[in-house]
Protein backbone atom coordinates (compact mmCIF):
# COMPACT_ATOMS: atom_id res chain seq x y z
CA UNK A 1 0.00 0.00 0.00
CA UNK A 2 1.56 3.45 -1.58
CA UNK A 3 1.99 6.41 1.05
CA UNK A 4 0.40 8.74 -1.12
CA UNK A 5 -2.71 6.02 -1.13
CA UNK A 6 -2.69 6.39 2.97
CA UNK A 7 -2.17 10.46 3.01
CA UNK A 8 -5.51 10.41 0.58
CA UNK A 9 -7.61 8.02 2.63
CA UNK A 10 -5.90 10.19 5.89
CA UNK A 11 -7.16 13.22 4.32
CA UNK A 12 -10.11 12.49 3.18
CA UNK A 13 -11.52 10.90 6.95
CA UNK A 14 -10.14 14.79 8.66
CA UNK A 15 -12.68 16.41 5.69
CA UNK A 16 -15.28 13.91 7.32
CA UNK A 17 -14.77 14.68 10.95
CA UNK A 18 -14.32 18.47 10.19
CA UNK A 19 -17.93 18.26 8.24
CA UNK A 20 -19.18 16.48 11.04
CA UNK A 21 -18.11 18.83 13.40
CA UNK A 22 -19.50 21.75 11.40
CA UNK A 23 -22.73 20.39 11.11
CA UNK A 24 -22.98 19.84 15.20
CA UNK A 25 -21.93 23.57 15.37
CA UNK A 26 -24.77 24.45 13.05
CA UNK A 27 -27.00 22.23 15.19
CA UNK A 28 -25.97 23.94 18.37
CA UNK A 29 -26.67 27.40 16.86
CA UNK A 30 -29.96 26.83 15.24
CA UNK A 31 -31.02 24.60 18.90
CA UNK A 32 -29.60 28.03 20.60
CA UNK A 33 -31.31 30.49 18.55
CA UNK A 34 -34.89 28.41 18.22
CA UNK A 35 -35.36 27.29 21.52
CA UNK A 36 -38.58 25.07 21.50
CA UNK A 37 -39.63 22.69 24.38
CA UNK A 38 -42.01 19.26 24.10
CA UNK A 39 -43.61 18.65 27.12
CA UNK A 40 -45.67 15.37 26.95
CA UNK A 41 -46.71 15.21 30.28
CA UNK A 42 -50.90 15.17 30.48
CA UNK A 43 -50.95 18.24 32.41
CA UNK A 44 -48.48 20.07 31.21
CA UNK A 45 -46.58 20.64 33.95
CA UNK A 46 -43.14 21.47 32.15
CA UNK A 47 -44.89 24.41 30.82
CA UNK A 48 -46.06 27.55 32.07
CA UNK A 49 -49.75 28.40 31.44
CA UNK A 50 -51.45 30.76 28.98
CA UNK A 51 -51.95 33.46 31.72
CA UNK A 52 -48.68 33.26 33.38
CA UNK A 53 -46.44 33.42 29.35
CA UNK A 54 -49.04 36.25 28.78
CA UNK A 55 -48.36 38.14 32.02
CA UNK A 56 -44.76 37.77 30.76
CA UNK A 57 -44.90 39.36 28.03
CA UNK A 58 -46.72 42.15 29.15
CA UNK A 59 -43.66 43.07 31.27
CA UNK A 60 -42.82 46.65 30.05
CA UNK A 61 -39.47 46.65 32.13
CA UNK A 62 -36.59 45.11 33.37
CA UNK A 63 -36.70 42.80 36.04
CA UNK A 64 -34.83 40.53 38.34
CA UNK A 65 -36.43 37.22 40.04
CA UNK A 66 -33.99 36.35 43.45
CA UNK A 67 -34.56 33.27 45.24
CA UNK A 68 -33.09 31.49 47.80
CA UNK A 69 -33.06 27.98 47.75
CA UNK A 70 -31.87 25.17 50.39
CA UNK A 71 -28.63 23.88 49.30
CA UNK A 72 -29.84 20.38 51.14
CA UNK A 73 -32.40 19.70 48.90
CA UNK A 74 -31.01 19.85 45.15
CA UNK A 75 -34.30 18.62 43.70
CA UNK A 76 -36.21 21.21 44.80
CA UNK A 77 -33.33 23.44 43.90
CA UNK A 78 -34.01 22.18 40.03
CA UNK A 79 -37.70 22.38 40.04
CA UNK A 80 -37.13 25.91 40.78
CA UNK A 81 -34.29 26.49 38.51
CA UNK A 82 -36.73 25.37 35.55
CA UNK A 83 -39.68 27.26 36.27
CA UNK A 84 -37.34 30.32 36.66
CA UNK A 85 -35.88 29.37 32.90
CA UNK A 86 -39.27 29.35 31.36
CA UNK A 87 -39.82 32.57 33.06
CA UNK A 88 -36.67 34.27 31.40
CA UNK A 89 -37.52 32.39 28.31
CA UNK A 90 -40.77 33.93 28.07
CA UNK A 91 -39.93 37.57 28.39
CA UNK A 92 -36.27 39.22 27.43
CA UNK A 93 -37.11 41.49 30.24
CA UNK A 94 -36.85 38.75 32.48
CA UNK A 95 -33.68 37.69 34.73
CA UNK A 96 -33.34 35.40 38.03
CA UNK A 97 -30.93 34.49 40.10
CA UNK A 98 -30.67 31.75 42.37
CA UNK A 99 -28.69 32.03 46.15
CA UNK A 100 -28.12 29.36 49.05
CA UNK A 101 -30.23 30.64 51.28
CA UNK A 102 -27.36 29.74 54.33
CA UNK A 103 -24.30 31.07 52.38
CA UNK A 104 -25.88 34.38 51.49
CA UNK A 105 -27.63 36.24 54.80
CA UNK A 106 -26.80 39.55 54.16
CA UNK A 107 -28.38 39.42 50.95
CA UNK A 108 -31.83 37.20 51.74
CA UNK A 109 -31.68 40.13 55.18
CA UNK A 110 -31.75 42.92 52.59
CA UNK A 111 -35.04 41.55 50.75
CA UNK A 112 -36.44 40.02 54.39
CA UNK A 113 -36.58 36.76 53.31
CA UNK A 114 -35.64 34.07 55.96
CA UNK A 115 -37.42 30.79 54.10
CA UNK A 116 -36.05 29.01 51.84
CA UNK A 117 -37.68 29.10 48.30
CA UNK A 118 -38.65 32.45 48.97
CA UNK A 119 -37.34 35.30 46.71
CA UNK A 120 -38.30 38.92 45.58
CA UNK A 121 -38.85 40.27 42.20
CA UNK A 122 -37.32 43.45 41.49
CA UNK A 123 -37.11 46.35 38.86
CA UNK A 124 -35.18 49.71 38.96
CA UNK A 125 -37.90 51.19 41.81
CA UNK A 126 -39.87 48.48 43.22
CA UNK A 127 -39.67 45.11 44.85
CA UNK A 128 -42.08 42.53 45.87
CA UNK A 129 -41.56 39.61 47.90
CA UNK A 130 -42.41 35.58 46.71
CA UNK A 131 -43.13 34.03 49.71
CA UNK A 132 -42.69 30.61 48.44
CA UNK A 133 -41.75 30.50 45.04
CA UNK A 134 -44.34 29.07 42.52
CA UNK A 135 -45.90 29.76 38.76
CA UNK A 136 -48.73 31.25 40.29
CA UNK A 137 -46.97 33.73 43.13
CA UNK A 138 -44.35 34.56 40.14
CA UNK A 139 -47.40 35.25 37.81
CA UNK A 140 -49.57 37.07 40.60
CA UNK A 141 -46.24 39.53 41.61
CA UNK A 142 -46.17 39.98 37.58
CA UNK A 143 -49.50 41.18 37.48
CA UNK A 144 -49.37 43.50 40.60
CA UNK A 145 -45.88 45.12 38.84
CA UNK A 146 -47.65 45.66 35.86
CA UNK A 147 -51.06 47.09 36.63
CA UNK A 148 -49.71 48.84 39.68
CA UNK A 149 -53.17 49.47 41.26
CA UNK A 150 -55.76 46.87 42.22
CA UNK A 151 -58.73 46.16 40.99
CA UNK A 152 -61.80 46.25 43.53
CA UNK A 153 -64.52 43.46 43.33
CA UNK A 154 -67.78 43.63 45.54
CA UNK A 155 -69.68 40.15 46.11
CA UNK A 156 -72.76 41.26 46.51
CA UNK A 157 -74.35 38.78 49.96
CA UNK A 158 -77.30 40.56 51.25
CA UNK A 159 -80.16 38.02 48.83
CA UNK A 160 -78.91 34.72 50.33
CA UNK A 161 -76.50 35.04 47.57
CA UNK A 162 -72.81 32.71 47.92
CA UNK A 163 -70.19 33.79 50.02
CA UNK A 164 -66.85 34.62 48.90
CA UNK A 165 -65.58 34.20 52.49
CA UNK A 166 -67.52 31.07 52.38
CA UNK A 167 -64.96 27.68 52.77
CA UNK A 168 -67.08 25.45 52.61
CA UNK A 169 -66.25 22.42 50.05
CA UNK A 170 -69.77 22.44 48.28
CA UNK A 171 -71.04 25.68 48.47
CA UNK A 172 -68.66 28.07 49.52
CA UNK A 173 -67.30 30.83 46.91
CA UNK A 174 -63.59 30.74 48.69
CA UNK A 175 -61.70 28.93 45.79
CA UNK A 176 -63.07 31.56 43.40
CA UNK A 177 -61.72 34.81 45.36
CA UNK A 178 -58.25 32.97 45.91
CA UNK A 179 -58.06 32.96 42.11
CA UNK A 180 -59.34 36.68 41.55
CA UNK A 181 -57.08 37.45 44.30
CA UNK A 182 -53.96 35.82 42.48
CA UNK A 183 -55.24 38.29 39.50
CA UNK A 184 -54.87 41.41 41.54
CA UNK A 185 -58.35 42.00 42.79
CA UNK A 186 -59.07 43.12 46.13
CA UNK A 187 -62.39 40.79 47.30
CA UNK A 188 -64.73 42.84 49.56
CA UNK A 189 -68.50 41.75 50.13
CA UNK A 190 -71.83 43.84 51.44
CA UNK A 191 -75.21 42.83 52.57
CA UNK A 192 -76.55 46.30 51.49
CA UNK A 193 -75.83 47.89 48.38
CA UNK A 194 -79.06 50.57 48.67
CA UNK A 195 -75.92 53.45 49.67
CA UNK A 196 -74.54 53.08 46.61
CA UNK A 197 -71.13 51.58 45.20
CA UNK A 198 -68.21 53.10 45.80
CA UNK A 199 -66.49 55.33 42.47
CA UNK A 200 -63.08 52.69 42.62
CA UNK A 201 -65.44 49.30 42.52
CA UNK A 202 -64.29 47.58 39.21
CA UNK A 203 -66.71 44.97 39.69
CA UNK A 204 -69.99 43.63 41.59
CA UNK A 205 -70.80 40.34 41.55
CA UNK A 206 -73.97 38.65 42.86
CA UNK A 207 -73.86 34.41 42.19
CA UNK A 208 -76.98 32.81 42.91
CA UNK A 209 -79.29 34.79 45.30
CA UNK A 210 -82.52 34.27 46.28
CA UNK A 211 -84.31 37.33 47.40
CA UNK A 212 -85.18 40.25 45.95
CA UNK A 213 -83.31 43.10 45.01
CA UNK A 214 -84.65 46.64 46.11
CA UNK A 215 -85.61 49.61 43.50
CA UNK A 216 -82.48 51.86 45.28
CA UNK A 217 -80.14 48.58 45.00
CA UNK A 218 -80.89 48.33 41.04
CA UNK A 219 -80.22 51.96 41.02
CA UNK A 220 -76.82 51.39 41.77
CA UNK A 221 -76.13 48.59 39.88
CA UNK A 222 -77.21 51.44 36.79
CA UNK A 223 -75.13 54.20 38.25
CA UNK A 224 -72.07 51.63 38.69
CA UNK A 225 -72.43 50.76 35.35
CA UNK A 226 -72.84 54.19 33.94
CA UNK A 227 -69.33 55.42 35.36
CA UNK A 228 -67.56 52.31 33.75
CA UNK A 229 -68.16 49.57 35.93
CA UNK A 230 -68.71 45.82 35.36
CA UNK A 231 -71.96 44.00 37.25
CA UNK A 232 -71.40 39.80 36.41
CA UNK A 233 -74.75 38.05 37.66
CA UNK A 234 -74.20 33.99 38.32
CA UNK A 235 -78.24 33.35 38.24
CA UNK A 236 -80.40 30.43 38.37
CA UNK A 237 -83.73 29.34 37.18
CA UNK A 238 -86.60 30.58 39.47
CA UNK A 239 -84.24 33.63 40.75
CA UNK A 240 -86.05 36.79 41.76
CA UNK A 241 -88.66 38.23 39.77
CA UNK A 242 -87.64 41.87 40.05
CA UNK A 243 -84.31 41.19 39.26
CA UNK A 244 -85.82 39.32 36.48
CA UNK A 245 -87.49 41.92 35.28
CA UNK A 246 -84.73 44.53 35.64
CA UNK A 247 -82.27 42.61 33.24
CA UNK A 248 -85.14 42.85 30.46
CA UNK A 249 -84.36 46.60 30.16
CA UNK A 250 -81.09 45.67 28.93
CA UNK A 251 -82.16 42.69 26.74
CA UNK A 252 -81.20 39.92 29.20
CA UNK A 253 -83.76 37.37 29.50
CA UNK A 254 -83.77 34.38 31.88
CA UNK A 255 -85.31 31.42 30.53
CA UNK A 256 -86.03 29.47 33.82
CA UNK A 257 -85.89 26.38 31.88
CA UNK A 258 -83.57 23.07 32.63
CA UNK A 259 -80.82 22.50 30.09
CA UNK A 260 -80.25 18.56 28.88
CA UNK A 261 -76.75 16.97 28.39
CA UNK A 262 -77.52 13.35 27.65
CA UNK A 263 -74.29 12.77 25.27
CA UNK A 264 -71.48 14.06 27.26
CA UNK A 265 -72.83 13.54 30.65
CA UNK A 266 -70.20 12.43 33.09
CA UNK A 267 -70.05 8.41 34.20
CA UNK A 268 -72.44 7.58 36.24
CA UNK A 269 -73.85 10.84 36.56
CA UNK A 270 -77.23 12.61 35.25
CA UNK A 271 -77.95 14.28 32.00
CA UNK A 272 -78.04 18.25 34.06
CA UNK A 273 -74.66 19.19 33.33
CA UNK A 274 -74.25 20.82 30.05
CA UNK A 275 -70.90 21.61 28.75
CA UNK A 276 -70.42 25.01 26.89
CA UNK A 277 -69.20 23.72 23.75
CA UNK A 278 -69.12 27.41 21.95
CA UNK A 279 -68.37 31.25 22.85
CA UNK A 280 -68.62 34.34 20.93
CA UNK A 281 -65.34 34.51 20.29
CA UNK A 282 -65.51 38.44 18.96
CA UNK A 283 -66.01 39.17 22.78
CA UNK A 284 -64.47 35.90 24.96
CA UNK A 285 -61.95 34.68 23.15
CA UNK A 286 -61.62 31.49 25.43
CA UNK A 287 -59.68 28.96 22.91
CA UNK A 288 -57.36 26.73 24.25
CA UNK A 289 -59.36 26.04 27.82
CA UNK A 290 -61.34 23.10 28.86
CA UNK A 291 -64.88 22.88 28.56
CA UNK A 292 -66.90 24.51 31.07
CA UNK A 293 -69.49 22.58 32.92
CA UNK A 294 -72.91 24.24 34.31
CA UNK A 295 -74.33 22.06 36.70
CA UNK A 296 -78.55 22.49 36.44
CA UNK A 297 -78.25 25.53 34.35
CA UNK A 298 -80.73 27.45 32.28
CA UNK A 299 -80.56 29.56 29.60
CA UNK A 300 -80.38 32.70 29.11
CA UNK A 301 -81.70 34.85 26.04
CA UNK A 302 -79.96 38.09 24.20
CA UNK A 303 -82.96 39.94 23.18
CA UNK A 304 -84.11 43.56 22.20
CA UNK A 305 -83.18 45.84 25.13
CA UNK A 306 -85.53 48.46 25.93
CA UNK A 307 -83.24 51.30 26.53
CA UNK A 308 -81.42 52.82 23.42
CA UNK A 309 -77.93 53.09 25.04
CA UNK A 310 -77.58 49.13 25.60
CA UNK A 311 -76.62 46.90 22.66
CA UNK A 312 -76.27 42.89 24.07
CA UNK A 313 -74.99 39.85 22.44
CA UNK A 314 -74.83 36.02 23.47
CA UNK A 315 -71.16 35.10 24.90
CA UNK A 316 -71.79 31.36 24.84
CA UNK A 317 -74.01 27.99 24.38
CA UNK A 318 -74.31 24.59 24.60
CA UNK A 319 -73.35 22.01 22.30
CA UNK A 320 -76.05 20.92 19.12
CA UNK A 321 -77.26 17.93 20.75
CA UNK A 322 -78.52 19.98 23.58
CA UNK A 323 -81.93 20.83 24.59
CA UNK A 324 -83.91 22.97 26.92
CA UNK A 325 -86.30 21.31 29.29
CA UNK A 326 -89.03 24.33 29.26
CA UNK A 327 -91.34 23.02 31.64
CA UNK A 328 -88.41 21.09 33.76
CA UNK A 329 -90.19 17.88 34.11
CA UNK A 330 -86.91 16.26 33.41
CA UNK A 331 -86.18 16.99 37.38
CA UNK A 332 -89.44 14.97 38.12
CA UNK A 333 -87.78 11.72 37.80
CA UNK A 334 -87.88 9.37 34.80
CA UNK A 335 -85.58 9.54 31.26
CA UNK A 336 -85.41 13.16 30.01
CA UNK A 337 -87.22 13.47 26.94
CA UNK A 338 -87.56 16.23 24.04
CA UNK A 339 -91.34 17.19 23.34
CA UNK A 340 -91.18 18.50 19.66
CA UNK A 341 -92.75 22.16 20.28
CA UNK A 342 -92.32 22.85 23.41
CA UNK A 343 -88.54 22.41 24.39
CA UNK A 344 -85.74 24.00 22.16
CA UNK A 345 -83.21 22.15 20.61
CA UNK A 346 -79.56 23.18 21.01
CA UNK A 347 -77.25 24.93 20.74
CA UNK A 348 -78.61 26.77 24.15
CA UNK A 349 -77.45 30.01 25.19
CA UNK A 350 -76.21 30.11 28.64
CA UNK A 351 -74.38 33.59 28.77
CA UNK A 352 -75.04 36.83 27.69
CA UNK A 353 -73.27 40.24 27.77
CA UNK A 354 -74.88 44.10 27.31
CA UNK A 355 -73.38 47.04 27.23
CA UNK A 356 -73.86 50.36 28.61
CA UNK A 357 -72.24 53.31 26.40
CA UNK A 358 -70.93 56.18 29.18
CA UNK A 359 -71.66 59.96 29.32
CA UNK A 360 -68.08 60.11 28.37
CA UNK A 361 -66.73 58.26 25.16
CA UNK A 362 -63.22 58.29 26.43
CA UNK A 363 -63.77 55.96 29.11
CA UNK A 364 -64.87 52.37 28.86
CA UNK A 365 -68.07 51.50 28.88
CA UNK A 366 -69.91 49.20 31.67
CA UNK A 367 -70.76 45.89 31.51
CA UNK A 368 -73.39 43.57 32.37
CA UNK A 369 -72.70 40.04 31.87
CA UNK A 370 -75.38 37.17 33.15
CA UNK A 371 -74.54 33.37 32.98
CA UNK A 372 -77.48 30.94 33.82
CA UNK A 373 -75.74 28.88 36.46
CA UNK A 374 -74.21 29.74 39.92
CA UNK A 375 -72.96 26.41 41.43
CA UNK A 376 -70.20 26.43 38.23
CA UNK A 377 -68.07 28.95 40.65
CA UNK A 378 -68.81 27.17 44.13
CA UNK A 379 -65.49 25.35 45.64
CA UNK A 380 -66.97 22.03 44.49
CA UNK A 381 -66.89 22.69 40.87
CA UNK A 382 -64.31 25.60 40.03
CA UNK A 383 -61.64 23.08 39.48
CA UNK A 384 -63.30 21.09 37.08
CA UNK A 385 -62.46 21.27 33.26
CA UNK A 386 -62.30 24.87 32.29
CA UNK A 387 -64.93 26.05 35.23
CA UNK A 388 -62.14 28.19 37.07
CA UNK A 389 -61.67 30.00 33.65
CA UNK A 390 -64.74 30.76 32.53
CA UNK A 391 -65.61 32.39 36.12
CA UNK A 392 -62.22 34.50 35.92
CA UNK A 393 -62.25 34.99 32.23
CA UNK A 394 -66.15 36.37 32.87
CA UNK A 395 -64.90 38.56 35.76
CA UNK A 396 -61.85 40.36 33.81
CA UNK A 397 -64.52 40.65 31.03
CA UNK A 398 -66.96 42.19 32.74
CA UNK A 399 -64.30 44.72 34.82
CA UNK A 400 -62.81 45.48 31.58
CA UNK A 401 -59.70 43.75 31.84
CA UNK A 402 -59.01 42.06 28.85
CA UNK A 403 -55.76 41.42 29.02
CA UNK A 404 -56.20 38.90 31.75
CA UNK A 405 -58.19 36.36 29.74
CA UNK A 406 -56.29 33.24 29.30
CA UNK A 407 -55.87 29.77 30.15
CA UNK A 408 -54.99 29.39 33.87
CA UNK A 409 -52.78 26.20 35.51
CA UNK A 410 -54.87 23.33 36.70
CA UNK A 411 -55.57 22.70 39.93
CA UNK A 412 -57.31 19.93 41.59
CA UNK A 413 -61.35 19.54 41.25
CA UNK A 414 -63.43 19.10 44.21
CA UNK A 415 -65.70 16.49 45.63
CA UNK A 416 -65.18 13.01 44.71
CA UNK A 417 -64.45 14.25 41.02
CA UNK A 418 -61.31 12.25 39.33
CA UNK A 419 -58.72 14.03 37.61
CA UNK A 420 -59.41 11.75 34.76
CA UNK A 421 -62.56 13.41 32.76
CA UNK A 422 -64.91 10.53 31.25
CA UNK A 423 -68.15 10.92 29.56
CA UNK A 424 -70.60 8.62 30.03
CA UNK A 425 -70.03 7.19 26.03
CA UNK A 426 -66.28 7.65 26.42
CA UNK A 427 -66.48 5.24 29.67
CA UNK A 428 -68.68 3.05 27.84
CA UNK A 429 -65.86 2.88 24.59
CA UNK A 430 -63.57 2.73 26.96
CA UNK A 431 -65.01 -0.57 28.97
CA UNK A 432 -65.45 -2.15 25.62
CA UNK A 433 -61.95 -1.77 24.34
CA UNK A 434 -59.86 -2.71 27.43
CA UNK A 435 -62.53 -5.54 29.11
CA UNK A 436 -64.19 -7.23 26.08
CA UNK A 437 -62.33 -6.34 22.63
CA UNK A 438 -58.82 -6.65 23.65
CA UNK A 439 -58.96 -9.89 25.88
CA UNK A 440 -61.29 -11.03 22.96
CA UNK A 441 -58.41 -11.12 20.10
CA UNK A 442 -55.80 -12.20 22.75
CA UNK A 443 -58.13 -14.98 23.29
CA UNK A 444 -59.06 -15.64 19.70
CA UNK A 445 -55.08 -15.49 18.77
CA UNK A 446 -54.60 -18.19 21.00
CA UNK A 447 -56.79 -20.34 20.03
CA UNK A 448 -55.83 -19.98 16.61
CA UNK A 449 -51.89 -20.63 17.62
CA UNK A 450 -52.90 -24.05 19.40
CA UNK A 451 -55.59 -25.02 16.77
CA UNK A 452 -52.81 -24.34 13.98
CA UNK A 453 -50.49 -26.54 15.98
CA UNK A 454 -52.81 -29.22 16.62
CA UNK A 455 -53.01 -29.70 13.39
CA UNK A 456 -49.49 -29.61 12.59
CA UNK A 457 -48.62 -31.87 15.36
CA UNK A 458 -51.35 -34.67 13.54
CA UNK A 459 -50.30 -37.32 11.98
Amino acid sequence: MSSRYVAWHALLAALELGLVAVIAILALVLAARGNHRFDLTPTREHTLSDLAQRTARRLDRDATITVFFNNQDQERRWALEDLLRRFEEASPRIRYRLYDLDRNPGLAKRYGIVNYNSGALETADRTLVLRDVSENEVTTNLIRLIDRRERIVLFSVGHGERDPLNSDPRSGLSQAAKGLEAENYRVERSDDLRAGIAPDVSLVVSVAPSSDWTEHELAALDAHMARGGGVLLLLEAGSPAHLVDYLHGYGIECGNDLIVDERNRFFGGDSFVPRIAYFNQEILNNAGAPPAILPVAQSILAATPSRPDVSVAPLAYTGDDTWSDRERVSLKGGTPTFHEGVDHRGPVPVAAIAELAGSDPAKPSGALVVIGDGDFATNLYIGLLGNRDLFLNLSSLTARAEELISVREEIAPGGTFSPVDLSARQSAMLFWAAVVILPAIVLLTGAAVGWRRTLRSAP
